[in-house]
């Protein structure tokens, strides 16, 4: 029978089972097992269920998934600190603003207004999009190396 092992391998291929092929070392390459959450494309088979459970390839990918730890990326840390850095930066210039204003005189709505205005102005607005564009840049060169990039 032919088995397609899409759901597991990602190869769009199908696959010639035969019980009479000797299994080989590494289970996902052995021509004589069809797996759990398989289709079986063409012919008819019938098998004897060696595996339950997490014992399983399906559920040993399940336990590496849910095992798995999010850890922060070199890119997500440099962009937290430029974000800290703009932000300090922005900050000190509107105190600095609402200082300079306050000494010549101005009302403190002005100088609150004026001083808020002058920290948002800023903030980059284009930074998202930069750093969007980037990443798929980045990402369309790693898929052109055989890369699979699941998240930017």
């Amino acid at each position: 029978m032919k088995v397609n092992n899409a759901s597991l391998t990602g190869e769009s291929e199908d696959i010639q089972v035969d019980p009479d092929r000797e299994p080989v070392q590494n289970i996902f390459e052995t021509k004589n097992v069809g797996f759990f959450g398989t289709s079986c494309t063409a012919g008819s088979g019938s098998g004897i269920c060696f595996r339950t459970g997490d014992r399983t390839v399906i559920g040993q990918i399940a336990n590496l998934a849910s095992s798995a730890e999010a850890s922060e990326t070199p890119i997500s840390r440099e962009i937290d600190n430029f974000i800290k850095l703009i932000s300090a930066i922005a900050i000190s210039i509107g105190i600095l603003f609402v200082i300079f204003a306050s000494v010549y005189g101005y009302g403190w709505a002005d100088v609150v207004t004026f001083g808020v205005g002058i920290i948002v102005a800023n903030v980059p607005e284009g930074l998202l999009a930069a750093v969007t564009i980037i990443m798929a840049l980045a990402a369309e060169r790693m898929s052109k190396k055989f890369v699979l990039v699941k998240n930017l």
